[in-house]
């Protein structure tokens, strides 16, 4: 076959197979010892080629009920039971790694740093990292710069460990927004009760993506109890998942951040496949996790040992090596780390080579892949026996790949799936939300008794909103509009005039800076649809509005989509769970709450204020600005 570079533009659709195949073939027979890499099982291989990969899979599932799905105003067929299977994967989050709340709509591991970092600072702050020559993420300074965050960094000793006391000084300094931990290159355990301290209000997110799957294995350390606010990562290096990105946490406010920047700037569809392929990887990790992880790090440690033996330089033999996945040979008396690599390449061996610790030129071995295929210390001693030769440029690649192959072609399959006998010990299932039968519904089907969402019958425009209710909506709405975590088509604002009409805004109407053709007239309610003029149909909340002039006598409503943070609920603020959008359960949840306050709190969504006149309205949504204010 013509080699990659020799084919024609374009290439053809056989060649293309060709190529694939091709590289296919290739990788079988390489020896991974990459840290940032992982093996797939056979079922969540599968579940990335169904044809659910073609579909939606929109909104957090707290915000999700059954199909039709819905993402503001976009509306489309649901997945309903792959909803049971995410809430079995919520569970066994909260299991184990202590979480109350997770997020598994991130792309990456990238895209979870991203959405973090927007979501728990603003621009002007300042994020305290992992410099790149202590190991820290290369990306993480440009995300923090692109996004109009500043940065400063921890103070590392010469034991590759945080220096606390000059750390502690640092944060004194420079007043950070948010301590990320986001190391890339590292080997043991990090302080985070000790960072938590130092930090005090401060959200602390520690960056798993290395260590996750030994985290979940109880191997390595524990975050969310330890001190960390947020733990995040990809899930594809120790984890058994696809390459997609995880948040977990257990502090309401900031999960509740995190989740409405994905479903408002940052995320759409979260990819369908590879988010049930991580499900999957839920899954087996249960099952069979505490096993591999305690076996990962025990063959980590192994094979460093058995390299050192041999006389290759490993970082840190003094401290055991490791205390995760990987471990790091020091190339500056050897040679240099590319040329290093690039004989292990040409052996068939995949590793990586970077530059840490000081400005250490070293190859970064992981032993997660060869774990999960079912290595040993019998298996490693004979990998050593190989690779040792490679990096001390004692041994032709040529002559080593052979045995690599035929080493390889020897573990094939795939371990750690959830069948083994560990699979009897099945843990306390979550309660799962029943799937109803998908059928047509009969001729003389009725009217339910409560629809989920209200009907609307709209007629050509009215008259214009008196000018002076007008005004004052506007002023209310300006305000409200001001709060963080607005969008130009986020919130909602209704006023009844001295003559009993009920206007609200539009579908999409700017709250910030409202005009009088932005409102509707509702004229009245009947069989759950609510007849309204004009040019546009009402904010999707619109039977939210009715409901509070029906039942409270309402002048005034405005809703706004500002996530709170737990110190600015204070006392006359009444908490709602999760409600649908657009909801008539919405509705009637916010006119329940209105009973006992002028102010209520919808999860994930926002703040709703009424009023029975503009000044009453006006006070609360000026109230609740000063703390917002004084919060940013």
């Amino acid at each position: 076959m013509k080699a990659a570079g020799d084919h024609g533009f374009p290439l053809s659709m056989r060649e293309i197979s060709e190529l694939v195949a091709a590289e296919e073939r290739e990788q079988a027979d390489v020896l991974h010892l990459t840290a940032n890499e992982t093996v797939l099982s056979p079922l969540a291989q599968r579940v990335l080629s169904s044809p659910l990969s073609e579909r939606y899979l929109l909104e957090h599932l707290d915000m999700r009920e059954s199909s039709p799905a819905r993402l503001g105003n976009l509306l489309l067929r649901g997945l309903d039971h792959i909803d049971g299977i995410e809430q079995s994967a919520t569970e066994v989050c909260r299991r184990l790694f202590g979480s109350e709340y997770a997020e598994f709509r991130c792309l990456s591991g990238l895209h979870a740093m991203q959405t973090t970092i927007a979501a728990l600072s603003e621009p002007g702050d300042t994020v305290m990292r992992v410099a790149t020559k202590d190991g820290g993420n290369v990306l993480t300074e440009l995300i923090c710069r692109s996004f109009g965050r500043g940065s400063c960094t921890y103070v590392f000793d010469e034991n590759m460990s945080i220096d606390l006391d000059r750390t502690r000084e640092v944060v004194k300094r420079e007043q950070p927004a948010l301590l990320y931990v986001d190391a890339m290159n590292y080997l043991f355990p990090f302080p985070l009760a000790e960072l938590k301290e130092i930090a005090g209000e401060v959200p602390v997110v520690f960056d798993a993506s290395h260590t996750l799957g030994l985290i979940a294995g109880g191997q390595f350390q524990d975050p969310l109890r330890e001190g960390a606010d947020i733990l995040q990562a990809n899930t594809h290096t120790t984890f058994f998942g696809p390459q997609k990105g995880i948040i977990l946490g257990s502090d309401r406010s900031l999960m509740e951040n995190v989740g409405y920047m994905l479903s408002t700037g940052m995320v759409s569809s979260q990819h369908t496949a590879p988010t049930i392929a991580l499900f999957v990887a839920l899954h087996e990790m249960w099952y069979e996790g505490r096993e591999y992880a305690a076996r990962v790090v025990e063959n980590a440690r192994f094979l460093a040992g058995q390299l050192r033996k041999r006389g290759v330089p490993v970082v840190a033999e003094d401290r055991g090596f490791t205390a995760n996945h990987m471990f790091f040979v020091d190339t500056r008396s050897i040679g240099t780390g590319p040329a290093v690599l690039e004989r292990l390449v040409r052996a068939n061996v995949s590793a990586n080579r970077v530059v840490t610790f000081g400005r250490i030129d070293a190859i970064r071995f992981g032993v997660q892949e060869v774990t999960r295929r079912g290595y040993g210390k019998d298996d490693l001693t004979v990998v050593a026996d190989l690779i040792a030769p490679l990096i001390l440029g004692q041994e032709s690649p040529e002559r080593v790949r052979p045995r690599i192959v035929e080493l390889v072609r020897q573990h094939r399959e795939v371990h750690y799936v959830g069948d083994s006998a560990e699979r009897e010990r099945e843990p306390a299932a979550p309660v799962i939300r029943a799937v109803p039968p998908v059928h047509e519904p009969a001729a003389n089907a009725v009217v339910p008794e409560r629809p989920r969402w209200i009907g609307v019958r709209l007629e050509p425009a009215g008259d214009l909103p008196p000018e002076e209710e007008f005004r004052r909506a506007r002023e209310l709405g300006a305000l409200a509009g001001a709060f963080p975590h607005q969008i130009d088509s986020a919130g909602n604002v209704s006023f009844s005039t001295p003559d009993g009409r009920l206007f609200v805004t539009a579908s999409g109407a700017y709250i910030k800076d409202l005009a009088p053709d932005n409102f509707v007239e509702i004229t009245g309610h009947d069989d759950w649809t609510l007849r309204c003029h004009g040019v546009a149909p009402p904010s999707a909340e619109a039977y939210l509005h009715y409901l509070m002039r029906e039942r409270h006598g309402a002048s005034y409503v405005v809703h706004n989509h500002c996530i709170l943070s737990r110190d600015l609920e204070d006392d006359h603020v009444v908490i709602i769970p999760p409600q649908e959008y657009g909801s008539v359960a919405l509705a009637e949840a916010v006119a329940e709450a209105a009973e006992r306050s002028r102010v209520m709190y919808v999860r994930r969504h926002g703040l709703v204020f009424w009023g029975l006149d503009y000044e009453e309205c006006l006070g609360f949504i000026e109230h609740m600005s000063g703390m917002v204010g004084r919060r940013r």
